[in-house]
C-alpha cells in the first residue's frame, strides 16, 4: 500500500513539474526569433462567380465580360448591338416606304377601279412590305440572340477562369526509341500526362 502511495505521488509531483516546464519552455520560445527563409507572398487569384457574371451581363450587357476581365470583348459586343440597331432602322424604313404606296394603292381601288399595272404594284408593295418586315423582325430575333449570347458567354468565361491551364497539366508527346528484350530495335512514340503539382 505504501508501494502505491509514493508511487502516486511521484507521478502527480511529475506531472506538475511537467506542466511547469512546458509553461517555461513556452515563454522562452516567444522571446526566440525564428530564422530561415522568409515565405513567398503569393497574390491571392481573383475568384470569378458564374451566377455574378450572369446577372451583371443580364442587367447591363458587357458588365459581366467586364467583371471576368474581358475587357476586350466589350467592344465587339457592342458594335454587334449597332449593326442590329442599324439594320431595324433599314428594314423598318423600307417595310414603311412600301406599306404607304399599298396603302395609297388601296385609296385609289376604293375611288376607281384599279389598271392592271395598278394591280401589279399593289401585289408587288404587298410582298416587298411583308419581305421588309419579316427581315426587319429577324434582326429583332437576332438583337435577342446576341443579348442571349452575351449572358451565356460571361457565365462560361467566368466557369472557365478557374481552370489550371499550366504546361505540367499538357498531354505530351514523345518520339521514343529503344530496344526489345529480343535485341529488335524499335522506334515508337510516348504518350505522358502529368498529374503532379
Amino acid at each position: 500500500m505504501l508501494r502505491a502511495l509514493i508511487l502516486a505521488l511521484l507521478i502527480f509531483f511529475g506531472g506538475v513539474f511537467n506542466v511547469n516546464a512546458q509553461g517555461t519552455e513556452r515563454s522562452k520560445a516567444k522571446d526566440v526569433q525564428v530564422l530561415g527563409d522568409t515565405p513567398k507572398v503569393t497574390k491571392s487569384q481573383k475568384v470569378y462567380d458564374p451566377r455574378i457574371a450572369s446577372k451583371r451581363s443580364a442587367i447591363l450587357p458587357g458588365l459581366g465580360q467586364i467583371y471576368n476581365d474581358s475587357w476586350w470583348k466589350v467592344p465587339i459586343l457592342y458594335a454587334g448591338f449597332g449593326v442590329s440597331a442599324y439594320f431595324i432602322g433599314f428594314n423598318n424604313r423600307q417595310f414603311k416606304l412600301f406599306k404607304e404606296e399599298a396603302e395609297a394603292l388601296l385609296l385609289i381601288q376604293e375611288m376607281q377601279a384599279l389598271t392592271a399595272t395598278q394591280q401589279n404594284q399593289l401585289r408587288v408593295a404587298r410582298r416587298q412590305a411583308d419581305q421588309w418586315r419579316e427581315n426587319r423582325d429577324l434582326v429583332y430575333l437576332t438583337t435577342l440572340g446576341i443579348y442571349a449570347l452575351n449572358i451565356i458567354e460571361a457565365t462560361i468565361d467566368a466557369h472557365l477562369k478557374g481552370f489550371n491551364v499550366d504546361d505540367n497539366l499538357a498531354l505530351n508527346l514523345k518520339p521514343k526509341i529503344g530496344v526489345i528484350s529480343n535485341g529488335a530495335a524499335y522506334i515508337g512514340v510516348g504518350l505522358t500526362f502529368s498529374i503532379s503539382k
